[in-house]
């Protein structure tokens, strides 16, 4: 019997060399539509994992097929894909520290910072606070069994609508799509009808009439087909930005190499940066396709831009409080001065990039290559 012996190890070492080459291939689950541009984005943030691992790391992109955003942080969670980009606002109690700070992100509607690249600063500000200055997001990230890799953010949000608003009054009663706690409190406060529904979900519900509205980015404009819907998109109102952070699981990134792990932290200082410059992009390429489309597409009346700018003059002195009531978080007043600082920070560092590459090397660079890969995520 034992002529069968060379056969049977000879096997067992090809199964062994098949199981090793395919440890470090790696799945993303992408919310984003197959066609649209954060999913070509995907794609060439997973040649840019092949190219800095030197091939030791691979990833395959599925584009709203494996899970959707609703069901992304679960699904990396349970090991169902081994990373996503993962929208924490529609998991409040899970990542409310995460939250609290994203939420921030409506000072970039403040005069010193207002501009088409805040969306640049606030992601820089927010990573360099997480990974940095944030005990707690590690803390809720790890209760998750996954790793945060990095953020970006969205363009401001404005509101994309089936029906006509020109005065404060016109916003009563009106149904609401809202991504998040913000634009769920900005909706209540100015007495329209928050309605929680995720990004997926949103141009079925404003084709059928279930939201006159959605408080989206102005690149979802086009990503997420709203172009084809809306007749009526008013800048202005009601502010702030989505942060996007992209989330691993735990165990597949111990699984890597401190080498492959740091091949992975470039290669998302690189999305970051390609999905907040991609997005200025939709966003502009959007606005210049409106009026072909018969949409109106302007700055929302001086009535609702005063309301709006008072409101957020005030919230934004009241976001601590409420996850302090809410949560239990006493570190609001502290992160919302840190945050402010940062603000300033990356203000200077982006204004005067002309790349989504040179934005790259700037995360890179200041916040990416410094994390200890040995300790990060264990």
């Amino acid at each position: 019997m034992t002529f069968k012996l060379k056969p049977l190890l000879a096997g067992a070492t090809m199964m062994l060399a098949a199981g090793t080459a395919n440890a470090d291939q790696l799945s993303f689950a992408g919310g984003w539509p197959p066609n649209s541009a954060p999913t070509g984005k995907l794609e060439d943030f997973a040649a840019a994992v092949e190219e800095y691992s030197g091939g030791d790391v691979t990833v395959k992109v599925y584009p709203l097929s494996l899970l959707s955003f609703a069901e992304a942080s679960a699904g990396v969670r349970d090991g169902i894909a081994d990373m996503t980009a993962n929208l924490m606002a529609y998991f409040p109690a899970e990542f409310s520290h995460f939250n609290m700070l994203a939420e921030f992100s409506e000072v970039v509607e403040l005069e010193q910072f207002a501009s088409d690249r805040s969306s640049f600063a606030f992601s820089g500000a927010i990573m360099e606070y997480v990974i940095n200055s944030c005990p707690d997001c590690m803390d809720q990230i790890a209760a998750q069994n996954q790793v945060y890799l990095g953020a970006s953010s969205t363009t401001s949000y404005v509101l994309q609508c089936v029906v006509p608003l020109a005065t404060v009054d016109d916003l009563k009663g009106k149904r609401i799509r809202a991504a998040g706690a913000y634009w769920a409190r900005w909706a209540e406060q100015v007495g329209a009808v928050p309605v929680s529904m995720s990004i997926n979900e949103t141009l079925e519900g404003l084709n059928q009439g279930v939201v006159d509205c959605t408080a989206s980015n102005t690149a979802d404009f086009v990503n997420f087909g709203f172009i084809d819907v809306v007749k009526y998109l008013y800048v202005g109102l009601p502010g702030a930005q989505f942060n996007v952070p992209y989330t691993m699981n735990r165990d597949s990134w111990n699984s890597l190499s401190d080498e492959n792990k740091s091949a992975m932290l470039k290669a998302t200082a690189k999305l970051a940066a390609d999905i907040a410059w991609v997005y200025t992009e939709e966003a502009a390429a959007g606005k210049e396709r409106a009026p072909g489309e018969g949409i109106e597409y302007g700055a929302a009346s001086e009535e609702l831009v005063a309301m709006n700018r008072e409101f957020i003059a005030k919230d934004k002195d009241a976001i601590g409080e409420i996850y302090k009531e809410r949560f239990q978080i006493e570190t609001g007043a502290a992160a919302a001065t840190a945050l402010t600082d940062l603000m300033v920070k990356w203000t200077d560092l982006t204004k005067d990039l002309d790349s989504a590459e040179a934005l790259a090397d700037v995360y890179w660079n200041e916040v990416l290559s410094k994390v200890d890969v040995a300790t990060y995520g264990k």
